[in-house]
């Protein structure tokens, strides 16, 4: 396994033996990358119930999207000519911090999307689960204050 891929907590060894402190180090998510056969449903619906903001995206060759969330695109979105298929099965979903619990709930309601909510035990961050195109299933997590 990997440097930094461990499992087990704060400190990790390194190929050569020594001590990695991961305490020290900050990992966050830069973006997450959706190819999609129906880039504007996938952006209007991304748009419409998180709140994202379409934004500048280099000039690439292919169309797309990058959706920006607080000044930073956190959402990548390609145009496919066919379906995605399969050759990213294995992501479940991706997950975004909010603060609009009620605004949410009343968008995904208004557009008559299904959703799940889940209360993480210990914490009492609540979760809130819905699919968009593809099946793609996204999780907006919430303080218990919020």
């Amino acid at each position: 396994m990997p440097v930094g891929f461990g499992y087990g907590g704060a400190d990790e060894k390194r190929a050569d033996g020594d001590q990695e402190t991961r305490k020290d180090k900050t990992m966050k998510l830069d973006h997450v990358n959706i190819s999609t056969d129906a880039l504007e449903q996938v952006k209007d619906a991304l748009v419409r119930l998180l709140c994202l903001e379409v934004g500048h995206r280099p000039p690439f060759d292919n169309p797309g999207y990058w959706l920006y969330g607080e000044d930073y695109p956190i959402v990548h979105l390609n145009g496919l000519d066919s379906s995605p298929g399969e050759s990213t099965g294995a992501l479940d979903h991706i997950s975004f911090k909010d603060d609009d619990y009620e605004g949410l709930i009343a968008r995904l309601d208004q557009d008559g999307i299904k959703r799940r909510e889940k209360v993480v035990p210990g914490s009492g961050v609540r979760q809130v689960f819905f699919k968009i195109n593809h099946d793609i299933e996204i999780e907006v997590d919430f303080d218990p204050a919020s």
